[in-house]
């Protein structure tokens, strides 16, 4: 549209020799959502574009900015408020260059990876997840893959997210810590001496 236009830089009276595309080609790149761009000149009058837009991987919020990220982990643009609501919420200064990793770790459990609502780096070096019922999931720094496909199975085979969990760690290779809901820890009388129970 109008940001492509202002870019090219021409006016319908421009002469097509006088027209630049090496230089129209860097200003239209320079836009943050666009990945690549061609751009030639076709005689008598006509000039060519062809565009490569990025595409949204996750959403990024950082600083108290909410920004679109793409594979690369290059911002495109702010985020509208709708639209991406599909996307996961990305949070960590360093988290835009991991989150393909990330992505491509979540995705080879896709039914899992569709319930995960935010990912926050930590210490840049790991990862917690948050699920859409309000789980949190710790993942390990060496192999956090191998621990989601542990997890996934977990879902899978015994139904671990219907419980009264609210945190799930996986840090340790050999065993899993959980975290239940206060509200869903029995109750043990209080059998101190002079108070009523």
């Amino acid at each position: 549209g109008a940001e492509i236009l202002a870019a090219l830089a021409i006016r319908r009276d421009t002469p097509i020799l006088a027209f630049d595309p090496a230089a129209a080609r860097q200003r239209i790149e320079a836009l943050p959502w666009v990945r690549r761009a061609a751009i030639e000149r076709r005689f008598p009058a006509t000039i060519s574009v062809a565009i490569e837009e990025r595409e949204p991987l996750a959403v990024w919020q950082h600083d108290g900015r909410v920004l679109l990220i793409d594979r690369d982990g290059i911002a495109i643009d702010a985020a509208p408020g709708s639209g991406y609501r599909t996307l996961p919420v990305l949070v960590g200064p360093d988290a835009p260059d991991h989150a393909t990793r990330l992505i491509a770790m979540l995705d080879a459990e896709p039914a899992l990876a569709a319930r995960v609502v935010a990912a926050i780096r930590v210490g840049g070096r790991r990862w917690t997840l948050e699920i859409d019922n309000g789980i949190r999931v710790s993942l390990p720094e060496q192999d956090p893959g191998a621990a989601w496909h542990r997890l996934a199975g977990l879902v899978r085979d015994h139904d671990l997210f219907t419980r009264d969990i609210v945190a799930i760690d996986l840090r340790l290779p050999d065993r899993l810590v959980i975290r239940r809901a206060p509200e869903a820890l029995p109750l043990v009388p209080d059998t101190t001496p002079g108070k009523e129970t």
